[in-house]
């Protein structure tokens, strides 16, 4: 696997970027709630600006992209996406393992929210994060970085 490269995303690639939200995440979406393209579109608009998605990269092929926000007391991570085709050879783990070091410099908590029906809620598991709450449709889960020892 080759390493990855992370730019901040220009406003004319959030087209790229809902495409991808779209091939992604539709089925678990559509499962839950149903589809509503103007909907999902504006929402994804209004909470993932260009100016909070990094798209990553290598060999000049972008493989995907995430959004992260520092809250006060935790990060909360909006959205990571893998294109279909890059999905399954590490790269998401890659993505996160990054956004846990971030979390352990910072010392705050990493978490993020992933629909019940989507199977990424088992990767997140493998990488230690763990259930903090649910609701009928998402679990609510958490990474806490581990105090550092002096």
């Amino acid at each position: 696997m080759n390493p990855l490269q992370y730019r901040k995303a220009e406003p004319q690639e959030m087209d790229w970027a809902y495409r991808l939200f779209k091939a992604v995440m539709q089925q678990y979406i559509s499962d839950t709630w149903g589809w509503n393209e103007l909907f999902q579109r504006h929402s994804f608009e209004a909470h993932i600006p260009a100016s909070g998605f990094l798209i990553a990269s290598t060999d000049n092929a972008d493989i995907g992209g995430y959004s992260i926000q520092q809250k006060p007391d935790h990060l909360h991570l909006e959205m990571l996406l893998i294109e279909p085709q890059w999905q399954n050879q590490g790269y998401g783990t890659v993505i996160m393992q990054r956004l846990q070091a971030q979390s352990k410099q910072l010392q705050l908590p990493l978490r993020l929210s992933v629909l019940k029906n989507n199977p990424a809620f088992s990767f997140y598991q493998t990488l230690g994060f763990r259930i903090e709450n649910e609701d009928s449709y998402r679990y609510r889960l958490v990474f806490q970085p581990e105090a550092e020892i002096l």
